[in-house]
């Protein structure tokens, strides 16, 4: 017998960080939800509840993805429709809307909630809300990315703000991905990149990335270079030289430890990448940055505090 997910819910607390960075995660969770039963269930904020004629307007973006059953929708753009197992619902900042699962059936959902100047950019480019349900062909994909997503959040030890953050384009681009001739490409191109993301504390096999992808290092590589612009090995390499900015900048990890974390196979080949990708060496680009980690990561008496 098939044991449905654990229903979860986290509101995370504004950060300064996540906003500079253009993503910020505002809330995610899943929810089960038993045929027969209420919807929504109790204990999320005011702001986020429906009214007593079963809408909402919300201050943010949300995607709401229906992992199994089905349910009705319709928005202030969009005439009500039906929604079943695969689909994802795209709600906007001030865009009235209602959705609910069908009593006989109930469903299982996940959903995050964001905002940002670069989510504003991606979603007023690339969706719309004349067209709010989205058909996902990667509903394997999707599910594990947010699986992922709510096991950092509900970590001990939260993740960084910019690395939550980091799941919102990804699964965005799968939604995009559904109705793309290329489909087949960029999803390929998409998994690699979650797979990379995954664990920034090791060298990442890629070989092994393109045999569990069904595929040959060759044409992971080729495939990934034409929809990036980079080599996969280079693409890892930018992503983790990013990381190593607010790690150095903590002032928790110096170079050594820095380079140790992000899983570079030594010091040497650390230093190199960096001075590649910036023009100096780490302990150069710190002492230039000094004042900058001081306003970013401040002491413990002025540290943003969750509520």
């Amino acid at each position: 017998m098939k044991i449905a997910p654990e229903s979860f819910t986290r509101y995370l607390p504004v950060s300064s960080q996540s906003i500079r960075w253009g993503w910020h995660l505002i809330d995610a969770g899943r929810q089960h939800v038993p045929p027969g039963s209420s919807y929504p269930s109790d204990g999320h904020p005011l702001n986020y509840r429906f009214d007593s004629d079963g809408g909402r307007v919300l201050d943010e973006f949300q995607v709401v993805y229906i992992a199994s059953g089905k349910g009705r929708f319709s928005s202030r753009s969009a005439k009500e429709k039906e929604i079943k197992t695969g689909d994802a619902l795209l709600l906007f900042p001030g865009e009235s809307h209602r959705y609910r699962p069908d009593p006989a059936t109930g469903w299982n959902e996940y959903w995050l909630g964001f905002s940002g100047t670069d989510a504003t950019r991606v979603m007023e480019a690339f969706f719309s809300p004349r067209d709010p349900v989205l058909r996902c062909q990667h509903t394997g994909e999707l599910t594990r990315l947010f699986d992922q997503l709510l096991h950092w959040v509900s970590s001990p030890t939260a993740s960084s703000p910019q690395l939550l953050a980091s799941h919102i384009p990804m699964i965005l681009a799968f939604l995009k991905t559904g109705s793309n001739e290329r489909s087949d490409e960029a999803a390929l191109v998409q998994q690699a990149k979650m797979q990379m993301l995954s664990d920034l504390s090791k060298r990442t096999d890629l070989q092994a990335i393109a045999r569990e992808l069904g595929t040959s290092y060759t044409h992971l590589r080729s495939t990934f270079k034409k929809h990036t612009g980079y080599a996969p090995r280079e693409f890892e390499n930018m992503i983790k030289l990013k990381r190593a900015h607010d790690l150095l900048l903590s002032g928790k990890y110096n170079v050594s430890d820095t380079a140790e974390a992000l899983g570079f196979n030594s010091l040497h080949y650390f230093s190199r990448a960096f001075r590649k990708a910036y023009g100096q060496s780490p302990k150069s680009w710190l002492k230039q940055n000094e004042a900058s980690a001081k306003q970013r990561f401040p002491s413990p008496s002025t540290r943003e505090t969750s509520p």
